[in-house]
C-alpha cells in the first residue's frame, strides 16, 4: 500500500510540474505576442550568436525572468496578473509537493 501512495506521490509531483511548464510556456507566448517590448528586455538578443527565430527554444534570461513573475505592481494588462499568479501558485504546488514526497515520507 505504501508503494501506490509512494507511485501516486510521484504522479501527482510530475503533473503539477508539467502544468507549471505548459504555464510558463504559455505565458512566454503571451508577452511575446501581445508585450513585445517587455519580451525583449526578458530574453537574451542572441544566445550562443544565434537569433531567437532560429533557436528551437525560448531565450529567456532567468535572472530577469523570475524576479519578473514575482513583482506584483509591474504590469497595467489583468491578463498578465493572471498568468502571473497562476504560475506562482503552480510554483508553490510544486515546492509542497517537493516537500512531502521528499522529505516526509
Amino acid at each position: 500500500m505504501a508503494a501506490l501512495f509512494s507511485l501516486v506521490g510521484l504522479l501527482v509531483f510530475f503533473a503539477i510540474g508539467a502544468f507549471s511548464i505548459y504555464l510558463v510556456i504559455d505565458f512566454i507566448e503571451y508577452l511575446k505576442k501581445y508585450h513585445s517590448e517587455r519580451w525583449a528586455q526578458l530574453s537574451f538578443a542572441r544566445l550562443f550568436g544565434i537569433s531567437q527565430q532560429d533557436f528551437f527554444f525560448y531565450q529567456i534570461h532567468p535572472l530577469k525572468f523570475i524576479p519578473y513573475l514575482f513583482n506584483k505592481n509591474d504590469s497595467d494588462d489583468t491578463n498578465v496578473a493572471v498568468y502571473k499568479k497562476r504560475i506562482q501558485l503552480s510554483f508553490l504546488g510544486v515546492s509542497a509537493m517537493f516537500v512531502i514526497y521528499f522529505f516526509v515520507s
